[in-house]
Parts: structure tokens; C-alpha cells; sequence
């Protein structure tokens, strides 16, 4: 089949997910099962990375296929192959020649197949880590990651999350924090609280920070990285848009590491325009491929982690299109030999709600049986602002999957005087005494425990789904319901706020509003692209602002996600800013930019419209922590030697965000002396993002 023609095949055989419409999917189910026949003949001499894109992902997928088996299986068809592995010798054939399927071809053998034929596979095929007992990844293990997020990356908000994390049962796998603020130094103090948790208490568990490779390897020449993170995607291009690496430059930073957490997810190509034609299935099989060819080489610690549903509607839109995703996922991460976990989740803007996750969220991990799945204070993470997995499911769904956690971790749970599930406030307030004990503190068991105690009701009182407990089988208090319903309800208004103009007239001095290409707010919604343009007949406004002198910095506003964040922070946030800016002597455009229905990159297209040096881009993001959290992206224009490069299509990489802006999260004051901090150090270096070298 001619190179053209079996991309296209490829495409077409996809079980129809929204995201594939933009590089040719359809939903015709005619259309669908021809093109799926037509995989079922093709032999997997056919499946060579480069056919799909010629860039150095596909280089290093085609150096780390085993050759000696991929000789073994070359002559088979995807229809041959299919057939063995639902047999009753499926894992052994697996086990044995899996190693000589390129990424492409294991692609195009979960397209053919149906949901059962997915599930049944996924019930077959287990990558156990190293270990005794009941091992990370082996049939009879089921884990999870806590994680502890915080919007102000505050200490006794995550200490508290992961002991109450403890007290289910969970954490055997890794303990994963995101940074609100994504620099080298939040990521060194992060780290560093990880270890002294894990270490205090002697959890036989993992921990890892979840920045990005480069700054994760900065920031190991001031504290030890357990484990190494980064997020894959399924082309080069891709690949440095999230990280400014291709795939070898990812695999040389790698090699530095004990441990490596890779995160994937369907569709991350597609919504940033960098799927270079390929759909979100192979490109997912790719990542996969690219975190096996990693492990093989570094010979370390590796866990993958697929995060189905973040992304939003452009990619998924109903229930029945995230199952079949996580089916997939599944089946392709097992194939490629890889301790697979899932984050069944849900943005507030796709419109699932959390009754209907958490159904989906049961029978995703009986029919996928992934090795481990997220676990988080609460379903909406406080912080990144989406639906996923509490604490409290975790013993239900280990109960009806008859799974345990690592043995060490039950073993080390039972010392410490806590069940793998009663998470009692008394169990939380246990291991807080424990410690902090065991960090030297000279006050009694009781004295902490009664300290714990009123700092969970003090978390539970601001809103934290901290220490309220459970019901029977381990459900939702009442209260808990009441508090979810109420963020999915607050969450779905933000989508659709306007900003007040009085919030404007009162912070900003001057102003100019513009809008993107989004023709109204649900357009905007479903078709991200369309909010990173400022419209064509807005562009002259803003290439005449200044028609004297340019400025070196330009304020950008922006709804985003949550027009509400806005209306509640900028009072405390952009005349604070300005004036902070002023004095350090920062020369910053006399009349801010204000875009509705913005995304990030429409910040970098109106940085080349005014032809500034940087910007900041102030952006409602995250409905869904029940806060309205405001966010702070900072670029800088140009590129090392002095061309510009600001563009719609400019790379993430290339900006410092900070984020998580909010009286009761990263508080305004502290958040503009980092802004004023990091732009001094943009105009002082010219750069931003992940070539920004940190302060330290």
C-alpha cells in the first residue's frame, strides 16, 4: 500500500473521536469498516515510522525496534497478528515478539478492534515493575498515584493530601506533584518536601515533581530528582513545542535519571496543530513507542501515565469516546511492554459530569485493568482544575476488582498503624505526628495529632475535601456531593462570563479591546484554534498603538477559560504590577490589550502586532478548582539571535507561566513579585521558557 494511501487508511479506520475531524477521521461507519478490512491485509513490513512522518521521533522508534523479532513478525498481517493475541496463547505471543511491533502497526491493530475485543486483551497483558509480591503492574495489583496538587503550592496543604492519600491506600505507586509555579526553584522546594514525606515516614514509594526534563535536570544540581518527568507526544515537532527537544536530546536528558514518568494522552498533537497530518490514535501509539525505545535504553524505573479526557471537547466529546480511548490506550501501552496507568478524567468544559465519570471510571478499570490510576483530594483537583479519581473510590475499586496495592506499601501501612482504607481524620492525624516526630519535633504524639486535626478542618472549612470522611462502601459524605455539584455548577457559569467593563475601567488606565476568530463563546469552546487569532479587522488597531516607540513590554488581558478570574483578581494584581514594573524601571505599553475569547497563543499574536519586546499575558484559566484562578504567561519576542518570533504558531516552550493567582491560592502580592521578577530576568537574558535560566 503506497505511503499516502495507508495514512489515509490509517485515519479512516479510527473509532470516531471529535479530535480526528481535523486531520481527516469521519464518522461514517461505512467508511470506517472498509478502511479497517483493508488494515486486517496489510502486512507489518508496511508499518514503517517513517511512512507516517519523517523526524526523529520516527528515527528513534525505527533504532529501538527489536530487529531480530520484528524479522520474526514482518511477514504477518495485522489480521494474523490480531487473531493470535485473542487466542488462548495471546500473552505468551506477546511477551515474546511484542518487542518487534513498530508503534504504527500496534496502532492499527487496536483500530480493528472492538471494545470487547480491547478489554479482553487488556485483562491478558501485565508489565510488572521489579518487586515481591503482589508487584506494581501484575495481575493482582492495583495502585495509584497521589497527587497532592496545590494552587499555592503550600506545604501543609500538600503534607496533609498525601497522608490523607495514605489513609486509603494509596500512593504505592509514585507520589506526583504539579507545580503551580513551573520554575527551578519551586521545583527544588517541591522536591525536596516529597523527599522528606517519603523518607520520614519510609514509604516504599516514588516521588517526582512534574515540570519538564530540562528543568528537572537543572534543578538536580541543588537537591536529589527521584524520578525524572516528561510529557511525550508523537512527533518532533510536537515534542518541542512542549520542551524545545526532539526525541534523542529527551532520551540524553533521561539517561540522568533513577526513575522516568512519561505522560501522554490523546489528541495533544492535534489541539496544538503539530500532528503533522497523522491521527490521534498512532500518534499515541508513537508516544508509546518513544517511552519503550527511552526504557530500553536507559535500563531505569519507568512508568507511563495516559491523562484521557484532559485536553476538552475538541478531542473527546461524550462518554462513550473516552471509554474507547482508555480501551485503546490500554491495550497499546500494554503491547509496548510498559507499566501503564490511567487518569480517567474530565475538563469541566467537556460537559461530563462527575456521576457519569465516576460510572465511567468503574468500568474503565475493570475492562482496561490498568497497573494504577490517579488519586486526588477531592474529584476536582484543587489546582489544574479538572474531574478525576478521589481518594475514597481507590478501596472500592480495589474491592470490586479483587486488586490490592504493592505489598511493600500495605506492609509499611500496617507499621505505621493505618489501613490500606479506613481513612479515619484519627489515621491523618497519626501520621502527621509520625512526621513531623520523625523530623525532630519535640512535641508529643498527641499535641500534633490535635494540630493535624485543626488544620484539616481549617482546609475542609475553605473548601478542601480534606478530612469529611466517607459513607458506606466507601462513598461521598453527603456534604462532599453537595461541594462537587456546586464546582461542576460554578465551573460551567465561568465558561460562559464575560469581563465586567467596570473591572476594566478601574484597573487599567487605557485600553484596547480586540477579539480572536471565535464567532461566539461555544465556537471558541469546541475550536480552541479559533482564539489564538486576533481577528483580521482588530490587527490594524493594534499595529498603530504606538506609533513613536514601541514598547519593551506589553499587558495583555484575556477570559480564557474564566472571564470570572478576572473580574475577582485584576483589581489586586494589575495596578499592583504595573506600578511594581515602573519602578524597576521596566518600560511597559501605555495602553493594555484586551482580547475576548483569548487563549495563550493570541497573546504572542498581539506581541507582533505591537512589535514588543515581551509580554505578559494575564488569562482566566482552570474553572473547576471552585476558585476563579488567574494566570500569568511571559515571552519573550525574540529568538538568541535577535530575529522575532512571535507568532500564533510560537512553540509553549517558550513561555514561563505562573499560575494558580487567587486570594486563597497563589495570593496576588506574592504572584506579582514573581511576574516582576521574571521579567527583569526575560529583558536581562532575551528569552523565556525553558531557556530561562533561573535565578539561583
Amino acid at each position: 500500500m503506497p505511503p499516502d494511501a495507508l495514512q489515509h487508511t490509517m485515519t479512516l479506520a479510527s473509532e470516531f473521536k471529535e479530535g480526528d475531524r481535523l486531520v481527516g477521521g469521519t464518522n461514517d461507519a461505512h467508511a470506517r469498516e472498509e478502511a479497517r478490512r483493508a488494515l486486517l491485509g496489510t502486512p507489518i513490513a508496511e508499518f514503517d515510522p517513517a511512512r507516517f512522518v519523517d523526524d526523529g521521533v520516527s528515527e528513534l522508534l525505527a533504532r529501538a525496534t527489536d530487529n531480530d523479532q520484528r524479522a520474526d513478525v514482518r511477514h504477518r498481517t495485522i489480521g494474523e497478528v490480531k487473531q493470535i493475541l485473542l487466542g488462548p496463547h495471546g500473552a505468551d505471543w506477546a511477551s515474546r515478539y511484542a518487542a518487534g511491533l513498530p508503534s504504527e502497526a500496534i496502532a492499527a491493530l487496536a483500530k480493528t478492534m472492538t471494545n470487547d475485543d480491547l478489554s479482553t486483551l487488556a485483562g491478558k497483558l501485565f508489565n510488572p515493575l521489579p518487586g515481591s509480591g503482589d508487584r506494581i503492574g501484575a495481575p493482582g495489583h492495583f495502585g495509584s498515584r497521589i497527587q497532592p496538587n496545590s494552587p499555592g503550592d503550600e506545604e501543609t496543604e500538600i503534607l496533609l493530601s498525601v497522608l490523607e492519600g495514605l489513609a486509603y491506600g494509596c500512593g504505592d505507586v509514585i507520589v506526583g506533584i504539579n507545580p503551580a509555579t513551573n520554575d527551578v526553584e519551586t521545583i527544588i522546594q517541591l522536591e525536596q518536601l516529597l523527599e522528606r514525606i517519603v523518607t520520614r515516614l519510609e514509604l516504599p514509594t516514588r516521588f517526582c515533581v512534574l515540570s519538564d526534563i530540562v528543568k528537572q535536570t537543572a534543578a538536580r544540581a541543588h537537591t536529589r530528582i527521584d524520578v525524572g518527568f516528561q510529557s511525550l507526544a508523537g512527533t518532533s515537532r510536537a515534542l518541542r513545542s512542549m520542551v524545545g527537544l526532539d526525541a534523542d536530546g529527551v532520551l540524553d536528558l533521561a539517561n540522568g535519571f533513577s526513575g522516568l514518568y512519561f505522560e501522554t494522552g490523546q489528541g495533544s498533537e492535534v489541539t496544538n496543530g503539530v500532528a503533522m497530518g497523522v491521527d490521534m490514535l498512532t500518534l499515541e501509539a508513537r508516544t508509546y513507542g518513544l517511552a519503550r525505545a527511552m526504557q530500553h535504553t536507559t535500563g531505569t524505573w519507568t512508568i507511563v501515565n495516559d491523562v484521557a479526557g484532559f485536553i476538552g471537547p475538541e478531542v473527546f466529546r461524550s462518554p462513550a469516546q473516552l471509554l474507547r480511548a482508555c480501551l485503546e490506550d490500554a491495550v497499546m501501552a500494554k503491547l509496548h511492554g510498559l507499566t501503564m496507568g490511567l487518569d480517567v478524567c474530565a475538563t469541566f468544559h467537556m460537559g461530563i459530569d462527575p456521576a457519569t465519570l465516576e460510572a465511567l471510571t468503574d468500568e474503565i478499570v475493570t475492562r482496561a485493568a490498568p497497573a494504577y490510576l490517579m488519586a486526588v483530594a477531592g474529584n476536582a483537583d484543587p489546582m489544574l482544575g479538572y474531574l478525576t479519581t478521589s481518594f475514597r473510590q481507590h478501596p472500592r475499586l480495589r474491592h470490586a476488582t479483587g486488586r490490592r496495592i504493592a505489598t511493600p506499601m500495605a506492609d509499611r501501612l500496617r507499621g505505621l498503624g493505618v489501613g490500606e482504607d479506613s481513612a479515619r481524620t484519627e489515621d491523618v492525624a497519626s501520621l502527621y505526628a509520625a512526621y513531623y516526630r520523625a523530623g525532630g519535633d519535640r512535641r508529643t504524639a498527641a499535641e500534633l495529632a490535635s494540630e493535624a486535626q485543626r488544620e484539616l478542618h481549617e482546609l475542609a472549612d475553605r473548601g478542601w475535601d480534606l478530612g469529611r470522611g466517607h459513607g458506606p462502601g466507601h462513598s461521598a459524605p453527603p456534604d462532599v456531593g453537595r461541594r462537587l455539584d456546586a464546582i461542576y455548577r460554578h465551573a460551567r457559569r465561568s465558561l460562559y462570563a464575560r469581563v465586567e467593563p467596570a473591572v476594566l475601567e478601574t484597573t487599567s488606565p487605557r485600553f484596547a479591546s480586540v477579539r480572536t476568530e471565535s464567532t461566539n463563546r461555544d465556537d471558541y469552546l469546541n475550536h480552541p484554534s479559533t482564539g489564538e487569532r486576533i481577528r483580521g479587522d482588530d490587527q490594524p488597531a493594534l499595529r498603530a498603538l504606538y506609533p513613536d516607540r514601541r514598547p519593551a513590554l506589553q499587558l495583555v488581558l484575556s477570559d480564557g477559560l474564566n472571564a470570572n478570574a478576572l473580574n475577582e483578581n485584576l483589581r489586586h494584581v494589575l495596578p499592583p504590577l504595573r506600578q511594581a514594573l515602573a519602578v524597576r524601571g521596566v518600560a511597559v505599553g501605555g495602553v493594555d490589550v484586551v482580547i475576548e475569547n483569548g487563549r495563550v497563543r493570541a497573546g504572542y499574536h498581539v506581541g507582533g502586532l505591537v512589535d514588543a519586546d515581551a509580554i505578559v499575558h494575564l488569562i482566566g484559566e482552570r474553572p473547576g478548582t471552585g476558585l476563579d484562578t488567574l494566570s500569568a504567561y511571559l515571552t519573550y519576542g525574540k529568538d538568541r539571535d535577535g530575529a522575532r518570533r512571535w507568532s500564533p504558531n510560537l512553540d509553549h516552550s517558550c513561555t514561563t507561566a505562573v499560575c494558580g493567582i487567587h486570594r486563597a491560592g497563589k495570593r496576588p502580592q506574592t504572584a506579582v513579585a514573581e511576574i516582576v521578577t521574571i521579567v527583569e530576568r526575560m529583558l536581562e537574558q532575551r528569552t523565556s521558557g525553558i531557556s530561562l535560566a533561573p535565578s539561583r
